[in-house]
């Protein structure tokens, strides 16, 4: 046996796969002797079949082909990187029930039901707990572990400090490229739908009724009126608005057309698999940065959760410096 003292490599992981489905197994004292174990944590067990059943779960999420893999070092990193996973579970387990962090009965009936509502029937969930080596009971302690060990790791994750201006300001300033805007359009539309598979009369009938609404537009007609009374999308109500959108976006007949208008412009009868539109642009806004007041929250946003996961990582290394990790195989 070896003394391992490894930094996290998995940190939000655990946030990640907590409730996969089922995840690994719980092993009997019995089936613990058969396949041996894996390692220990602070002298808690991490038995073989746990591992072996959670490497399957990760090639399985990962869409890993074993027979495609050609090289046996990647199979052993993966291995390395699962059982890693395990180890932090188990210590951030230890470390919510150190600090009466723990899963409330209605948050573990919550995850429970939400891994139950993704099987076809209750006999479908129930077959795969069998084998999977739980028993009801025993699954729900297997998720009070997991959401315990989740929720220490987010309080972690939540304590880390406040973002303040100056850090939003100076990431805003060395990242111009994040916050570029494409050219946009902002357009109103009218749709006469064609169903699918419609025949060449329907075509032609939903063709002429754009048409006769074009002539209305073109006689001097308002453009939203008119797609409140006519359209049949969903933005009718807003009178065919559908804000401003960049390039690829929107199909590409549709994209073509308003991307051609000026502003004010109304298009030609256009066909998309949708049926026929009329298009008019309301405004265009040339390529520019989003301006910082407008990204500010954002910004702030994505750098709180960067300092989380850093919080937790350095939370993870903390326990495992002050843990008895032994790795029982070989790696």
């Amino acid at each position: 046996m070896r003394t391992v003292r490894r930094t996290g490599v998995a940190a939000l992981a655990l946030a990640a796969s907590a409730l996969s489905v089922l995840g690994p197994g719980a092993a009997t004292f019995a089936q613990m002797s058969a396949y041996g174990l894996a390692a220990t944590v602070n002298g808690a067990e991490i038995s073989n079949q746990t591992l072996e059943r959670s490497v399957q779960e990760y090639l399985r999420e990962n869409n890993v082909n074993v027979a495609a893999v050609r090289n046996p070092e990647r199979l052993k990193a993966m291995r390395r990187e699962v059982l890693d996973l395990l180890i932090e579970q188990e210590l951030a387990w230890q470390a919510a029930q150190k600090t009466e962090v723990l899963a409330t009965e209605a948050e573990v009936a919550e995850a429970v039901r939400a891994t139950r509502a993704q099987f076809k029937s209750e006999q479908a969930f129930v077959s795969r707990l069998e084998i999977e080596g739980y028993t009801e009971a025993s699954y729900r302690q297997h998720v009070r572990r997991l959401v315990s060990a989740k929720k220490y790791l987010d309080r972690v994750g939540a304590s880390a400090p406040a973002v303040g201006d100056e850090a939003v300001h100076a990431f805003y300033t060395a990242n111009p490229d994040k916050f570029m805007l494409p050219e946009q359009v902002r357009a109103r539309h009218i749709l006469v739908k064609v169903a699918p598979g419609a025949g060449e009369e329907a075509k032609r009938a939903a063709r002429e009724k754009t048409a006769g609404i074009l002539a209305e537009v073109r006689a001097g007609g308002d453009f939203a009126a008119l797609a409140r009374k006519h359209s049949e999308d969903a933005t009718a109500a807003q009178g065919g608005d559908l804000g401003f959108f960049p390039s690829g976006r929107m199909v590409k007949p549709f994209e073509d057309a308003a991307f051609a208008l000026d502003p004010g412009a109304v298009s030609d009868v256009v066909e998309t698999p949708f049926g026929f539109h009329l298009i008019k642009v309301e405004e265009r806004r040339a390529p520019g940065p989003v301006p910082e007041d407008a990204a500010r929250e954002q910004i702030r946003a994505y750098l709180h959760s960067v300092h989380a996961r850093e919080a937790v990582q350095a939370e993870l290394q903390r326990l495992r410096a002050a843990a008895t990790i032994d790795v029982l195989v070989p790696m």
